[in-house]
């Protein structure tokens, strides 16, 4: 594919696809700091993983916890433990 064949709008449509919100999100304010600021390609590529990981994990941890369905206003601090 070239670049004068490409459409851009097409990137929303493959990373929903692949199931990338975060990147899909992300990419064109990071594309337009990457042009600016010169990146490497793998720097451009890593910064959006290191986001879509960081996410995943943050929708992960909260999903586990309303699974857990564990009182949240309980710390340890006001548990019994004799």
């Amino acid at each position: 594919m070239t670049a004068a064949s490409y459409e851009p709008g097409r990137n929303a449509l493959m990373l929903t696809e692949l199931r990338l919100p975060t990147i899909g999100r992300l990419w064109p304010e990071f594309a337009e700091r990457s042009d600016k600021e010169s990146w490497p390609a793998t720097r451009f590529l890593g910064a959006l993983l290191e986001h879509e990981l960081a996410e995943r994990a943050k929708r992960r941890t909260e999903r586990h916890r309303v699974e857990s369905q564990l009182d949240m206003t309980k710390t340890l601090a006001s548990f019994d433990f004799a």
